[in-house]
């Protein structure tokens, strides 16, 4: 049972019951994957991916990953929407006009951020926008919601510090408290986009990055994950991660998407261009520790729509 998440709790089983892959509804497969190709929306936060370094994780299990993006450093998804013509972008597909209007794919990755749940820039109106134009090329697509983590706090002096834990139990508020960037925020969000496309699309999941990294701190605070005492210690600034943080990100990405147990994945692929002053070089002990915690969690969440399949020989 995964220390952060409390899976086993009745909050969380009744989740299961009500959305995850125990009793999903029928337009979800909790079958793995074998190809995906998938679209991802966001800023330099959805870039802590690294959608290169997440394919060559699927390349090494035999699957495929064929990725684009649309992404404005520090933007919310209604900014990302009402500039269609600014961004990085993948060749051929380019920006999400061209991308999700003129391609088809099988999923879309969205990240809600600094934004509110409601009115017409909310994360649940802007996210409709993009759903909207991608369904008329890939009906079938599965939207996935990344739930990301909150910041850490900054002192009078400067000085950076994360009560993890804290931060990402507390309920939203409605505020700019900070708020929108915790667990329950991000349900909010898959349960709004759940109700508004029933019957329309497959029903949103989630990539549950954040209980990942709660399920992360706990094991570090409890000694079991080499070299770290603390999640703070994967954050290079009040938001971005190292390497490790990466790995952590693309692991969950992958074990969601590609609905497979990450154990055994190489670490290879988010040692490449290490900055040695920000990040570490992921040992197999480390690589170990942080696939036991991703899969702990991916595949008991209630909305990742996963089911923990026999474990590896």
């Amino acid at each position: 049972m995964p220390m952060g998440i409390g899976v086993g709790s009745p909050r969380a089983w009744g989740l299961v019951a009500a959305c995850g892959c125990l009793a999903l509804p029928s337009t979800v497969s909790c079958e793995d994957v074998k190809s995906a190709r998938a679209y991802f929306v966001g800023n330099s936060v959805t870039d802590t991916i690294r959608y290169g370094s997440l394919a060559k994780l699927a390349e090494s299990r035999g699957r495929t990953l064929t990725w684009g993006r649309d992404m404005i450093p520090g933007s919310p998804l209604s900014w990302l929407w009402d500039h269609p013509a600014d961004g990085f972008r993948q060749e051929p597909f380019g920006l999400y006009p061209t991308a999700l209007g003129e391609y088809s794919w099988d999923v879309l990755s969205l990240e809600p951020f600094d934004r509110h749940l409601d009115g017409k820039d909310g994360d649940l109106a802007a996210a409709g926008r993009f759903i909207d134009l991608a369904l008329r090329r890939s009906p079938d697509v599965q939207v996935y919601i990344y739930s990301r983590w909150p910041r850490r706090d900054e002192g009078k002096d400067g000085s950076l510090s994360l009560d993890y834990r804290a931060k990402w139990l507390r309920k939203y508020t409605g505020g700019w408290d900070g708020t929108e960037e915790t667990r329950d925020y991000f349900e909010r969000v898959v349960a709004g986009l759940r109700e508004a496309y029933r019957g329309k699309a497959k029903p949103a999941l989630l990539v549950p990055v954040g209980d990942v990294l709660l399920e992360l701190d706990a094991r570090m605070k409890a000694g079991k994950v080499p070299g770290h005492s603390d999640i703070a210690q994967i954050y290079v600034d009040g938001i971005h991660f190292n390497n490790v943080g990466s790995y952590v990100v693309g692991l969950t990405y992958y074990a969601t998407i590609f609905r497979d147990d990450p154990r055994g994945l190489p670490a290879g692929p988010y040692n490449e261009d290490l900055d040695p002053a920000k990040g570490r070089k992921i040992d197999e002990a480390l690589a170990g520790a942080i696939q036991e915690a991703v899969w702990s969690v991916v595949s008991t969440h209630p909305l990742a729509g996963v089911r923990a399949l026999p474990s590896r020989p």
